[in-house]
């Protein structure tokens, strides 16, 4: 719980002044990332990830502790955070962007709205601009954000050796899943 506090006090410092309406905050999302090849299916499922939305201006920054990612064999989860993405030298992924159509969603209506978000994304020490389309869903006094892209990892310079290779797609399915509360 400790963790989560603090993540959610780092994630407030990237998002910047958070006083105000229109502001929305997680600590309890959910980032699902899944690779496919004819040999293996691999699931990993993080539920310590940390999200700020602006609903005025549309930015969005998110952390992810890479060592909550949780897979059904623990040696995977082993592999994962040691050989790949090395999580003791790299323990957080982060983006920070915004919404590139903020004004077509009414934050103070219900319902469900198309949006594309854009930003830089930092995994494993290196950065790259990334977008995706996904929605927001208004809901009571939340939002519920989601989207889904593709991720290669050797983009986020995590190799996979050629022993392995065969097991793990070159491009992951990355899903997510951010129920958010005012501020």
């Amino acid at each position: 719980m400790k963790r989560a506090a603090i993540t959610a006090m780092f994630i407030l410092a990237l998002a910047g002044r958070v006083a105000g309406q229109g502001k929305y905050l997680t600590n309890e999302g959910t980032i699902v990332f899944y690779s496919h090849t004819s040999i293996e299916d691999i699931t990993a499922e993080n539920n310590e990830v940390a999200s700020v939305i602006d609903g005025e201006n549309g930015e969005v920054a998110v952390i992810v502790q890479m060592t909550a990612f949780k897979f059904a064999k623990s040696l995977m989860q082993v592999h994962f955070n040691e050989n790949y993405v090395e999580s003791e030298k790299f323990p957080k992924a982060i983006f920070r962007g915004s919404i590139l159509n903020n004004q077509e969603v009414d934050y103070t209506s219900a319902g469900v709205y198309k949006v594309r978000v854009a930003g830089d994304l930092t995994i494993h020490g290196v950065t790259n601009q990334v977008s995706a389309e996904g929605t927001i869903e208004v809901v009571g006094e939340g939002i519920i954000a989601n989207t889904k892209f593709m991720l290669n990892p050797e983009d986020y310079g995590i190799s996979i050796p050629n022993v392995v290779r065969k097991n793990i797609a070159e491009n992951m399915e990355i899903r997510i899943n951010l129920i958010h509360k005012p501020i």
